[in-house]
């Protein structure tokens, strides 16, 4: 399956595949999908989509790649995931400070807290591209987290962009 993301900002187009999709997304682009010869359009991604999206591969790789459950990067998740929902009931200051502990905890949770500091800092972030770099970085980690696990990365990859899809309610 192959996409375009088109970016609202600059009008500039980036085709990926399934397994590329979530680490090829900005804010304020469009999916679209190609079939044949025809162009669908799957679904507009907002700074909070990405964030949103972000958030959630960090989680799943916590949860089902790391053998130790870190409470720093759990408070990191949840305070991502309670910026996704009202985005003035955290600060920019609280979120960056939970990527902060997220991230020195690295040595015992590996991946999955780089993934959940860098989805926190996504949301953070004042700028499309850092904001865009950030939600690719999590995918990223999510899919390092899953390989360090003894996991397909590829197969981790796979299942982000259909995440992805069956958000847009596309099969």
């Amino acid at each position: 399956m192959n996409f375009i993301i088109f970016n609202l900002n600059n009008g500039s187009q980036k085709p990926c595949d399934l397994a590329n999709l979530s680490e090829s997304l900005s804010p304020n682009c469009e999916i679209i999908r190609i079939i044949g010869n025809k162009h669908e359009a799957i679904g507009y991604v907002s700074h909070s989509l990405l964030v949103h999206f972000a958030v959630e591969f960090a989680h799943y790789a916590h949860q089902n790649y790391t053998k130790d459950q870190d409470p720093k990067v759990q408070n990191c998740i949840d305070l991502t995931r309670k910026w996704v929902q009202d985005q003035s009931s955290v600060s920019k200051e609280e979120l960056e400070s939970a990527s902060n502990a997220a991230y020195a905890a690295y040595a015992a949770s590996a991946a999955s807290a780089d993934a959940a500091a860098a989805a926190s800092n996504a949301a953070a972030a004042n700028d499309a591209a850092y904001t865009a770099l950030n939600a690719a970085d999590a995918a990223a980690y999510a899919a390092d987290a899953a390989y360090a696990a003894g996991k397909n990365k590829l197969d981790e990859q796979n299942r982000q962009g259909n995440f992805i899809l069956k958000f847009f309610e596309v099969e």
